[in-house]
């Protein structure tokens, strides 16, 4: 009670000395909680109705949550595409990655996006009723969109992978609806890409519920973060976009004063960018970002992330049809090779690789020109280096793909993924040449029907799983000459590097300095002797 009264009567005099206390503060001790709400929505009469058709729900919503469409059509989670450099991009737009390359001519990705029916360009974005409410408000966890059906739920009892999912009942879900919790997000973020853990080497449905060694913050044995702890919404907006610089730098822009409110997604934001309390670790943030040495190996929990994807043996067949070929990766079972995507490699526990970053990916679009003899293709590298103030040294999963380009035009290029007999798609019809035809008449780009496959590199920053303290990385696991620090060579680091002129001052410094010890202590020895001389001399 004395603290409460203490802390109260400090904010009143000092508003700003709070952040400094908090700051202070032993985090292990602190527990943020999530605001539950404040509405029992299962006593609203027009929620009290049997809904046959998702959208007239959002309806319903809007009749009290009247901005929350308009806010919604506003963010990147909305749009999936972003204005950069003149250009339209994102998954929405020219964005690709070596996934499953685009999501145009892919309508199972739009099984996660906030809306209904984003099918194709006749999609109405500025329709407000086509918002989902309920992906990120259901609490009930029997809510779940349909990959067929460009975002909409189940609204009968359907066969899918051989079982049967339940038509959903959109009255129990809108009546029992609260703020996001990890589910909700993970629902999505965490099965990107086909299947549990495969983009993120950092996100997984392990974090539902993680245990303290796997990830400090949202383990429920101690702190419990949710993820919007961290990632924090104004009017909708999520703060977490990696080339959001104002967020990954937000320490520095709030002169280090916490902010619960805004952009709070660098680690400083919590815990100052000096935490240690011993100099020769905190002299390191400056070049080196928490995460490198908090988060020893990606994949930590029990599920496998893909690390790589190789597109060009794609449609291959056992006896006419489709096969599927497993193999053990350390010690878990997982698909090696798929007749629709190819050949694959897994892995857990693995150690990122590390890049200088600065919060910026350049991003590469389907407009974009390569150059084959340079593979393997950054599609979407890191920005920074050595002499760049605002880059530090940052952990990366680096997806290596194989996926087709054109070889006359030298550009990627999408492919028509999912969809009907007739349609083009690769999936349907295993024709690379009707699959990469219709990929890029969705997608507006031309295709001269010349291609071929080449290397790629997709790069996913490392943020979250962050480790107990006592399994941060060891200093000799970088200055050494084995170093996890093998991709950066625009820096001389102590213990990984040789330097002949460097080491040749330094051996003459080091046998100066051993010369000049031997040479003093025998000055001494000579001089002690001559005195003892001297005093006996002169005692006779």
């Amino acid at each position: 009670m004395k603290t409460q009264l203490f802390l109260l009567l400090l904010l009143c005099l000092c508003p700003n000395a709070l952040a400094s206390v908090i700051n202070e503060e032993d985090v292990t001790k602190r527990n943020i909680p999530t605001i539950a709400s404040t509405a029992d929505h299962s006593t609203f009469e027009i929620l009290n109705q049997d809904f046959d058709y998702a959208p007239d729900v959002t309806e319903a919503c809007l009749s009290c949550h009247t901005e929350a469409s308009k806010q919604i059509h506003k963010t990147f989670h909305w749009t999936w595409s972003k204005e950069v450099d003149g250009v339209e991009v994102g998954k929405g737009k020219n964005g690709l990655n070596n996934y499953c390359v685009s999501a145009r001519g892919n309508e199972s990705c739009t099984q996660c996006h906030i809306g209904y029916g984003w099918r194709n360009e006749d999609f109405e974005h500025d329709a407000e009723e086509n918002v989902d409410c309920l992906v990120c408000h259901d609490k009930t966890k029997t809510y779940i969109k349909s990959a067929a059906s460009s975002g909409h739920p189940y609204y009968e009892d359907t066969k899918v992978a051989g079982k049967i999912q339940k038509a959903v009942d959109l009255k129990y879900v809108a009546q029992h609806v609260g703020s996001p919790d990890r589910e909700n997000c993970l629902a999505c973020h965490a099965v990107g890409g086909g299947g549990n853990g495969v983009k993120h080497g950092d996100t997984d449905l392990s974090l539902i519920d993680p245990a303290f060694e796997l990830d400090v913050h949202m383990s429920p044995e101690k702190l419990n973060f949710s993820c919007q702890t961290c990632h924090t919404a104004n009017e909708h907006k999520i703060a977490g976009r990696y080339n959001d610089r104002a967020a990954f730098l937000d320490f520095e822009l709030n002169q280090g004063r916490v902010s619960r409110e805004g952009n709070n997604l660098s680690c400083e934001s919590c815990h100052s960018a000096m935490p240690h309390q011993e100099r020769v670790l905190d002299n390191h943030t400056a070049k080196v970002a928490c995460a490198s040495c908090h988060i020893p190996e990606m994949a930590r929990g029990p599920y496998l992330t893909k690390l790589s994807w190789d597109w060009s043996t794609a449609g291959q067949m056992k006896n006419g049809k489709p096969m599927t070929i497993d193999q053990e990766f350390d010690g878990v079972v997982n698909h090696a090779y798929m007749s629709k995507k190819g050949s694959f490699t897994w892995g857990r526990n693995v150690v990122p690789e590390y890049r200088w970053y600065k919060g910026e990916l350049k991003q590469m679009t389907l407009l974009d020109t390569i150059d084959p003899d340079r593979a393997p293709i950054d599609i979407n590298p890191p920005s920074g280096n050595y002499n760049d103030p605002d880059a530090r040294i940052w952990p990366f999963k680096i997806h290596r793909g194989k996926q087709p380009y054109d070889t006359e035009l030298n550009r990627m290029l999408p492919i028509k993924l999912y969809g009907r007999p007739g349609s083009g798609a690769f999936w349907t019809e295993y024709d690379w040449n009707k699959a990469l035809t219709a990929g890029a008449r969705l997608n507006g780009v031309a295709f001269s029907g010349q291609y071929d496959f080449i290397e790629t590199n997709g790069y996913w920053p490392i943020k979250h799983m962050v480790a107990p303290k006592e399994q941060a990385v060891a200093c000799e696991a970088c200055h050494s000459r084995d170093s996890r620090l093998v991709g950066l060579n625009d820096f001389y680091l102590v213990g990984r590097d040789s330097n002949s002129i460097v080491e040749y001052f330094g051996m003459i410094a080091i046998w100066g300095g051993l010369a000049a010890v031997f040479i003093h202590a025998l000055t001494r020895i000579v001089t002690i002797r001559r005195r003892k001389t001297r005093t006996a001399n002169s005692q006779k």
